[in-house]
């Protein structure tokens, strides 16, 4: 008895599966369903289009294999895909109820946003650190999904006030839009949501829950690094972003520097607007003291602020974390909140020595464990030793100090911010990969903390 179309596509899944590792033969093959022959036309039902689309892209030869060992040369595919009523998705931490509405009208069920309503416009002092960032944010707010600022791609070190930012911009947003859908998610929730919505056969449920999204925030994407988070990630960006949904990401570094990430998705992170968020220059450490001092009703002198400013720079977290810790130690040693117990208490907090480091400084150590001279390192010289020294020069100064790059391409030989930042990524790959240079690296901040 000869075989039918769908014996031969039974036998096909079995080429398949002896191809491919047993979960992914699992998520994309095994849903795949005959739904017909027509002479030379192949026809598959799928659960979604996303899948077609997976399969299209990283398993087409293999499914091309098995057809053809089956069904013979020529054939063509297509796919239809499955008409079912459409689950309610398994939302991230929400614990609402689902929305009732109209029998066969019913929406998406209500949402938690995951935002901290505490993080507001009003909250997050500006300063010329995160002038452009804050201004871009607020423009966001105001007219969600525009072309112009979609997506946004907010980075900067840790502290500096990105999630307090893009927090402000999805609580805006619901104050001015109350019936979009607005989620705050961490990229390392997201990447367990995926992980579980693959054990538990929800994945459908989980692009299809992304794509219901009109504001969608994920916070530190760095750690989005595995192929397969990724890919789902890809492809909920690209529904949104072709349906003028607003995307909102941020990360600890530029995309220039993001290594394990796929290139389109580089290249889409830089269709919009992308902004960086500086480490807090005096003034603003200064401004934000006193805002948080106002905010919490407290009573501690200008002097004692003044300290905190000049000697507390790499993040709000930490001028948050000394006040938090100052005003402990005064009660609990029922003293006033004075120089001296400021100075103990930063003291065990902060590396003083290092934030005593300037470029000046930087720029001397460097010259001299080269070798070169200071106006050589300065100039327009492509020498290898040169372009070396200038380099490292360039890296420590944005690791070690409050200036921009801008500031520190100036600086250094009137270079731009594209050269430091080159310049930066070419240390940390060579810190990355070569383990000589990085105990040099180790030997020479060794010497700089001096």
């Amino acid at each position: 008895m000869n075989p039918t179309a769908e014996d031969k596509w039974g036998h096909c899944l079995k080429h398949i599966q002896d191809e491919l590792p047993d979960q992914a033969f699992k998520t994309w093959f095994a849903p795949l369903r005959f739904a017909g022959l027509d002479g030379q036309l192949l026809t598959l039902c799928a659960p979604s289009r996303y899948v077609c689309e997976f399969i299209e892209e990283h398993y087409l030869a293999p499914l091309h294999r098995a057809i053809a060992a089956e069904f013979g040369e020529g054939i063509r595919l297509q796919y239809s895909l499955k008409e079912e009523p459409k689950p309610t998705p398994d939302e991230p931490r929400a614990q609402e109820k689902p929305q009732q509405g109209p029998p066969g009208k019913q929406g998406p069920a209500p949402l938690n946003p995951q935002l901290n309503t505490s993080y507001t416009f009003d909250t997050f002092v500006e300063g010329r650190s995160n002038k452009l960032a804050r201004s871009v944010a607020l423009a966001i707010a105001e007219r969600p999904g525009q072309v112009t600022f979609n997506p946004l791609f907010l980075y900067g070190p840790s502290g500096v006030g990105k999630t307090h930012l893009v927090n402000a911009i999805g609580v805006r947003i619901r104050e001015l839009f109350p019936k979009m859908r607005v989620l705050f998610v961490s990229a390392h929730l997201f990447k367990t949501q995926y992980t579980d919505s693959i054990i538990r056969n929800k994945f459908n449920d989980f692009i299809s829950f992304y794509q219901t999204i009109d504001v969608l925030i994920i916070d530190d994407i760095q750690e989005l690094t595995t192929a397969k988070t990724q890919q789902a990630f890809f492809h909920i960006f690209n529904h949104l972003q072709q349906n003028r949904r607003q995307l909102i990401i941020t990360c600890d570094r530029p995309p220039v520097l993001f290594e394990g990430i796929e290139e389109r998705m580089l290249t889409r992170f830089k269709w919009g607007m992308v902004a960086e968020i500086e480490r807090p220059d005096i003034e603003l450490r200064r401004d934000i003291l006193f805002s948080k001092i106002k905010r919490d009703g407290l009573s501690i002198p200008d002097d004692v602020v003044q300290y905190i400013a000049q000697n507390v720079s790499d993040s709000v977290r930490d001028l948050e974390g000394i006040i938090n810790s100052i005003m402990a130690y005064s009660v609990v040693y029922n003293c006033d909140v004075d120089l001296p117990l400021t100075a103990r208490v930063v003291a065990r907090c902060v590396n003083l020595e290092k934030k005593e480091l300037t470029l000046d400084d930087i720029v001397r150590k460097v010259c001299a464990h080269y070798g070169v001279k200071q106006r050589d390192l300065l100039s327009k010289s492509r020498r290898q030793g040169i372009v070396q020294a200038r380099q490292l020069a360039m890296y420590l100064s944005h690791k070690y100090t409050d200036l921009s790059l801008s500031q520190i391409g100036r600086r250094i030989g009137g270079r731009d911010h594209s050269t430091v930042l080159h310049s930066c990524a070419q240390m940390e790959r060579r810190v990355a990969t070569d383990k000589g240079f990085r105990r040099e690296m180790e030997e020479l901040e060794c010497a700089l903390k001096k």
